[in-house]
């Protein structure tokens, strides 16, 4: 049913209203959507605004990202598929489907996808900078 008498954008004590409209991802749709490099990380951006980004990744089999920090981001990952691992306080850790990692600005951390492809989605805040935010190591 919907909302009667809200106008978008109307909303009182909003810092900051932009975008005006929320999302509904299906993962499964895009995910399937895909198609993937024969190595690496794809990575499409499924959400946008001052305050935050969202990322809809996969790392191919075989890939390891690269150890990094970021300067001005925390990065949420979310595993949503396969198995991989992250380099957690220096220390690879086995991941599946479910699994959180919550990683800092300024703690190194990795992603590696050995035995099959990891699905995840990266969640940064604040926003990335125009640029890069990846500082590698």
């Amino acid at each position: 049913m919907p909302l009667t008498g809200y106008e978008p954008g109307t909303l009182k004590g909003l810092v900051d209203s932009t975008p005006a409209e929320s999302i509904l991802l299906h993962l499964r749709d895009e995910y399937a959507k895909r198609t993937l490099p024969e190595k690496g990380v794809d990575s499409v951006v499924a959400f946008d605004c001052p305050r935050t980004q969202l990322m809809v990744r996969t790392a191919v089999k075989g890939t390891q990202v690269g150890t990094h920090f970021h300067t001005v981001c925390d990065e949420y990952v979310i595993v949503v598929g396969g198995k991989g691992e992250i380099l957690v306080n220096g220390e690879w850790k086995p991941v599946k489907m479910g699994d959180v990692h919550v990683c800092p600005r300024g703690i190194v951390h990795d992603t590696r996808a050995l035995e099959e492809n990891l699905q995840y989605l990266s969640i940064f805040t604040p926003h990335l900078p125009a640029g890069t935010d990846i500082n590698w190591l």
